[in-house]
């Protein structure tokens, strides 16, 4: 597959790519087949060789919110870290790539003095993949100024859809099924650059004082439940710093999971299943997992 793929688009092409290195776990088996494509052409090349020969397909940004079970994935992963990078302001609109981490949009909203993003100070990632989970902090998601998104859908073609199209709800965004993010619009409002990036440190100065950022982790675990917060139960719970293997929920904040180095996507799923569990029995709430569980327990 690799050599097909490799001759069919401009970008580099690899084949048993570990996926630890492209995640913030730093957990996960191989890709099968991982794909860099440089542009727009080589994205739709992609979808189509996958599509054809009915190759499953992986959409892969920054790797946050994820875990990569230890089998790796099977089939075509798509890199997009390295192209749909563009970034531009009009007005009172940004539009940017989905491949742009989503602090280099915080520092260009701050430079271009548009406000409202500021609540996704310490979201990690790529904008694509929070708009595909609708990230945020209590302080904002990304769909709060999110005016429309431009894709391309299963069948190779380019559209547009509304942030009404969406279905935007807590962490969910109902895209077609395939589709690829490439490109957002943002509208904004006029404040002071000063401003901004005052808002923007002091967010991420409260961040860094109540989560585990110097720790690898894939950031919150579960989903908040309605009216209360998942962290929370899971330290009512007694669970802070329970380890497996080196797999550990976080001592900083219940609803991490952290890597102390050598942990695997199975310690990683042992703590959260257990979480879960004495959670239910203590609480009769049951958490729902945030993070995106993707691939194969074991190699094939």
């Amino acid at each position: 597959m690799k050599g097909r793929l490799q001759g069919s688009i401009k970008g580099e092409v690899l084949a048993r790519e570990p996926l630890s290195h492209h995640t913030y776990f730093r957990i996960g088996g191989p890709a099968e087949v991982m794909a860099y494509p440089a542009d727009l052409d080589d994205l739709k090349a992609l979808l189509k060789v996958a599509r054809d020969e009915a190759i499953p397909v992986l959409i892969l940004g920054g790797g946050s919110n994820m875990l990569v079970l230890d089998g790796g994935i099977k089939g075509l992963v798509i890199n997009l870290s390295r192209s749909f990078l563009e970034l531009s302001a009009a007005e009172e609109r940004i539009r940017c790539g989905a491949g742009v981490r989503t602090s280099r949009l915080l520092a260009f909203s701050a430079k271009t003095g548009l406000t409202g993003l500021e609540g996704l100070s310490g979201v990690p990632g790529t904008v694509g993949g929070a708009i595909h989970g609708n990230a945020g902090t209590p302080f904002g998601a990304i769909s709060d100024h999110l005016e429309w998104v431009r894709l391309v859908d299963c069948l190779g073609e380019e559209r547009f859809m509304s942030r009404e199209e969406l279905s935007l709800g807590y962490r969910h965004c109902q895209l077609p099924t395939g589709a690829v993010i490439v490109e957002a619009a943002f509208t904004l409002q006029r404040g002071m650059s000063a401003e901004i990036r005052r808002t923007i440190s002091k967010l991420l100065v409260r961040r860094n004082l109540t989560q585990p950022v110097d720790i690898r982790s894939a950031g919150c675990i579960f989903k908040n439940p309605p009216g209360n917060f998942a962290g929370r139960l899971v330290e009512q719970a007694g669970l802070k710093g329970l380890r497996h293997g080196e797999a550990q929920i976080s001592e900083k904040h219940g609803n991490f999971i952290v890597n102390l180095g050598k942990a695997t996507a199975a310690d990683v799923l042992r703590l959260a299943n257990r979480a879960k569990a004495d959670v239910l029995l203590r609480t009769g709430v049951a958490l729902e997992l945030e993070i995106e569980i993707v691939g194969s327990p074991s190699a094939a």
